[in-house]
């Protein structure tokens, strides 16, 4: 495990530029960022019950006003649980879970300008009650949403697919079903497509252990193959530790994550010994054409972390979400109740 003299240790030498401060974007709460391939980043949050929605296509550096996509009466957007969002060149998709458990779609029709409400993403009411859940979209416009689901007893891992822009989604299926009866409870998914690769990240609860592990659909989300363990180690815990990780994708398509065990935060290749990077907690990952970036929550603070060089604190908060846009790395979080983003050049 990482000493916090090893986590600041060299601080004067990292690789980003370090902004003087960051910017409040909005009152709200658990802010998702998206990248599309044109490059323009998608931020949504949650405020009360409205799902707000700003673009950027200035990398980050300056976002669009917010507006509303979306009300949803007991919107869930709180104690790590939050809207999600993707996009492609046609459609912006959120999908959100209200406190009852019925995971819902909001969709722009990006030539209309306009938003809708998409047909509910779960095709019974009442099944994703802890409001854990994962967006994903491949290439060729398939949006994929995973979730955590009660209707087969405890909590297992349920899926669907649309592809006309999350206007209609596919009858749900079960992914995965833990041998013990039920996954992690608490503990948020992490999703990726590309191509017909669909990536799933998730914490599960096998004879005690609360390990992540990764499932991985090579036809498109049709069928999956049986769950990959990440790491050597493992986590004996009788409790929830309610973090997740991510799983994101390299330059040659092959997935990498980041995750924490105990107080430490781990990078880790699937069937590789994962490798400590810092203390800390609530841990997100972005990839830059010179490799990963991450970032997680250190007692308060928020570090991200370039592919090369050392750690930078970039302001007080919680719940990191990263992308990255050309030179570009953006971060943005929640501080009591307000949206903040930092933007930060990435030198290599």
């Amino acid at each position: 495990m990482l000493s916090l003299f090893t986590l600041f240790a060299g601080l004067i030498s990292f690789a980003f530029q370090v902004p003087d401060s960051s910017q409040r974007v909005a009152a709200g709460t658990m802010p998702a960022l998206f990248t599309d391939t044109r490059g323009t980043l998608h931020l949504i949050f949650g405020r009360g019950d409205t799902i707000f929605y700003a673009a950027s296509t200035q990398g980050g550096t300056s976002f669009s006003a917010p507006v509303v996509a979306g009300v949803l009466p007991d919107l869930v957007a709180f104690a790590k649980r939050g809207p999600q969002v993707a996009a492609t060149v046609r459609f912006v998709v959120i999908t959100a879970v209200d406190k009852s458990g019925t995971l819902h779609s909001f969709t722009l029709d990006r030539n209309a300008h306009r938003w809708q409400v998409g047909q509910p993403v779960t095709d019974l009411p009442d099944v994703a009650k802890e409001g854990f859940q994962a967006l994903a979209v491949t290439a060729n416009g398939t949006f994929h949403a995973a979730w955590l689901d009660v209707r087969w007893g405890k909590q297992k891992i349920a899926g669907a697919a649309s592809t006309d822009g999350g206007r209609t989604w596919s009858a749900n299926r079960l992914l995965y079903a833990s041998p013990d009866s039920t996954v992690c409870e608490c503990c948020r998914l992490s999703m990726v497509a590309a191509g017909n690769d669909v990536y799933i990240q998730f914490r599960n609860f096998i004879g005690g252990a609360r390990d992540l592990y990764l499932l991985h659909s090579a036809d498109g989300g049709r069928t999956y193959a049986p769950a990959q363990k990440l790491g050597k180690g493992t986590w004996k815990l009788n409790a929830c530790p309610m973090d997740g990780g991510t799983v994101a994708l390299q330059a040659d398509g092959k997935p990498i994550t980041v995750w924490r065990r105990e107080s430490t935060v781990y990078q880790c290749l699937p069937g590789k010994p994962e490798q400590a990077v810092a203390e800390g907690r609530n841990c997100t990952l972005a990839v830059a054409p010179s490799g990963p970036v991450m970032a997680w929550e250190t007692k308060g603070t928020l570090f991200v972390k370039p592919p090369h060089g050392e750690a930078v604190p970039v302001g007080a908060g919680q719940v990191p979400s990263l992308a990255v846009v050309r030179k570009n790395v953006v971060c943005v979080w929640e501080d009591q109740k307000q949206i903040r983003v930092a933007t930060v050049a990435l030198n290599n």
